[in-house]
């Protein structure tokens, strides 16, 4: 455990590491050519340079509540600001600690989960991968993907060892964290199915049933604070957050692509090429991933946003992809399967930071 701890945390220090130094180039180096955009949220340069978009929403709901505007937004994260926050006495400072000390635990999860099926190399080269994955930037931020990797992986590595308390304690945090969080009530259905001897136990199956049941929570807190228990679907479906609804498979992205075309609009072309490179991944990954728990949570988990429409306002492929862990488990083994790791890496890197930058000057990139 001590081991794992340590191998795990190298990396993250040197992804923070980075990530710090890139806050400079962008902010101090670059800013002539690339003037940042900052909305003035914390008077330290360095969390201020990592708090856009969304991060500014979870911070108004922690310290405001809920309205109607802001219900698509699920109440455990604003939830564990407002806690800490008692403790910090400042929001901001709060939501990075949730957020990152989240990504370590995320990190080590995955590397016991990945290394308890594979090997040492592949571990490590998976947390790499999580951790320098092009639009990683938003573990590190202001956002709910970092909680709900440390919540989601942590309901699959207790759910490999028959713990199910704890995976669903897990499950139930996962699913009041983001909407994704009620696909793993079927990865855990089918553990038990697959431990029943591929068999169905109702009774054994009904305390499962608390994950999804736990969107209640959520309903209800909504109905007290907009009288919508619905708030969360019905807020998207209209212009404010550009009448969100669900289609047929890639309907959004091949929306991006005529926009594209028609406008030239770059971040159309780079949000469809993420998704569909991704898509790729996912169809590899039931080569690479025996667990087929997994491989449920990961092609539910990218259908999702992958069938779901925008009609004048980008989607956000490229950071709901980075919660899809198993993804990433697929492409270590390819990797090294094809012996071109160093390359990934270099490459990896490379566009991490690029894309880091933008993020910091406040450039739309998801």
């Amino acid at each position: 455990m001590a081991e794992a701890l340590k191998r795990v945390g190298y990396i993250y220090i040197l992804n923070k590491l980075l990530i710090v130094f890139l806050v400079y180039l962008a902010r101090d180096v670059l800013s002539p050519l690339l003037p940042a955009s900052v909305d003035h949220y914390h008077h330290n340069v360095l969390l201020d340079s990592l708090v856009h978009w969304d991060a500014g929403w979870f911070l108004r709901i922690a310290g405001q509540g809920y309205d109607f505007d802001s219900a698509p937004f699920f109440p455990m994260f604003p939830f564990l600001i407002r806690l800490l926050t008692v403790l910090t006495n400042d929001g901001v400072v709060a939501g990075f600690l949730i957020s990152n000390i989240s990504l370590f635990i995320a990190c080590w999860f995955l590397y016991l989960i990945v290394r308890e099926d594979h090997d040492e190399h592949t571990a490590m080269t998976t947390v790499f991968i999580m951790l320098f994955f092009p639009t990683a930037i938003f573990l590190s931020s202001i956002y709910s993907e970092s909680p709900f990797l440390a919540f989601i992986l942590g309901t699959f590595y207790f759910a490999r060892k028959k713990n199910w308390i704890f995976a669903i304690a897990l499950g139930i945090c996962a699913t009041l964290t983001r909407n994704l969080g009620v696909v793993v009530f079927f990865s855990l259905l089918y553990y038990q199915y697959k431990d029943n001897g591929y068999k169905i136990d109702i009774r054994k199956s009904l305390p499962l049933l608390l994950i999804p049941a736990s969107i209640l929570i959520f309903m209800a807190l909504l109905w007290k604070f907009t009288g919508d228990p619905l708030a969360f679907a019905n807020s998207l479906n209209r212009e404010y957050w550009g009448f969100r609804h669900f289609k047929y498979p890639g309907a959004g992205q091949l929306l991006n692509l005529s926009v594209f075309y028609m406008n030239s609009n770059f971040y159309s072309l780079f949000e469809s090429g993420m998704a569909f490179l991704f898509l790729f991944l996912v169809i590899r990954a039931f080569k690479y991933v025996e667990d087929k728990a997994l491989l449920i949570f990961l092609v539910l988990g990218f259908l999702i946003p992958f069938s779901s429409v925008v009609d004048n306002k980008p989607l956000g492929m490229p950071r709901y992809i980075i919660v899809l862990f198993p993804g990433y488990i697929a492409l270590a083994r390819m990797l090294y399967k094809n012996n071109i790791v160093v390359v990934y890496s270099i490459i990896s890197v490379f566009v991490f930071s690029v894309i880091s930058v933008l993020f910091v000057a406040g450039r739309w990139i998801s």
